[in-house]
């Protein structure tokens, strides 16, 4: 009976494992991405006031959507717009038009309109329809581009109203247009394969990528059945503890400030950027 509850156990964090790597000193409780109620001390924006649980806010290994990697939250819905380039784009990169199932797991928190705040699996919470539960938000509001004066707001879920973000709560609200997180054309290019990349590259003398093997050993992740595929936690690790606030004040966890923000690798000297890009 011991073994197959360790079976168990293990088959279900392989999920979870084969899509997200970890790099760097990986402690989540000392991150802005804790977002419990047990709060490492530290300035966030955004936590619950209602359970000491970390993990929850990702992940449940119970209703889970997607399956992997045991995804606690609702996927965004709505058309991105991608980067594009005339110039330096290669036509591999050019042909992604929506962002990959690992990069909207991102999104689903980072695309400034799918609900926060609203979870799959909980045990605390308000019905938030079809099953789902809506927790209260705490944090300070914080934020450059709210109107004069507003700032260090201590926050509950009843102060997202106009001009504050009003997507909070909600899935689908189109909210304030500066938070509805469909322009991706100001980011790096996502969602295409580094190896057809790289080919087109090399097939037309310039050497300005390097191989797979030289960002792979240096940490970065690929995604994707070819395990080649470039998205946001290629580059981003969102359990990494890089010693910083929202406001880049030390938090004393002797986390690695290197890695701000979530890097999967110090990027002193633009380290990061040269695994692959061959400047």
């Amino acid at each position: 009976m011991k073994n197959i509850f360790l079976t168990i156990g293990v088959a279900l964090l392989l999920p979870a494992t084969a899509i997200i790597a970890h790099a760097g000193p990986g402690n989540i409780r000392n991150t802005v991405h804790n977002l419990s109620s047990t709060g490492p001390g530290f300035v966030r924006h955004f936590y619950s006031t209602e359970t000491t649980q970390i993990c929850i806010f990702c992940h449940t290994p119970h209703n889970a959507q997607p399956a992997q990697p045991l995804w606690n939250k609702a996927m965004p819905t709505q058309a991105f717009q991608m980067y594009t380039s005339s110039m330096t784009l290669t036509s591999v990169a050019k042909a992604a038009t929506t962002p990959g199932p690992e990069s909207l797991l991102c999104l689903s928190c980072h695309d400034g309109r799918t609900a926060l705040n609203v979870l799959h699996n909980a045990s605390f919470g308000i019905d938030a329809g079809s099953g789902d539960k809506k927790f209260l938000v705490g944090g300070v509001y914080d934020d450059p581009m709210a109107p004069a004066g507003v700032t260090g707001v201590p926050m509950n879920i009843d102060l997202f109203g106009a001009p504050y973000r009003a997507n909070l709560g909600r899935t689908g609200d189109s909210g304030d247009a500066r938070y509805t997180g469909t322009n991706l054309t100001d980011d790096h290019p996502i969602s295409f394969s580094y190896t057809q990349a790289y080919d087109e590259k090399v097939a037309k003398g310039l050497n300005v990528l390097n191989p797979i093997s030289v960002p792979k050993g240096q940490g970065l992740r690929f995604f994707g059945g070819n395990r080649d595929q470039i998205e946001c936690s290629t580059c981003h690790d969102p359990h990494v503890d890089y010693g910083m606030d929202y406001n880049g004040n030390p938090t004393g966890s002797g986390g690695n400030t290197a890695l701000r923000p979530f890097l999967a690798r110090d990027n002193t000297g633009s380290a990061l950027c040269l695994a692959c890009h061959n400047k």
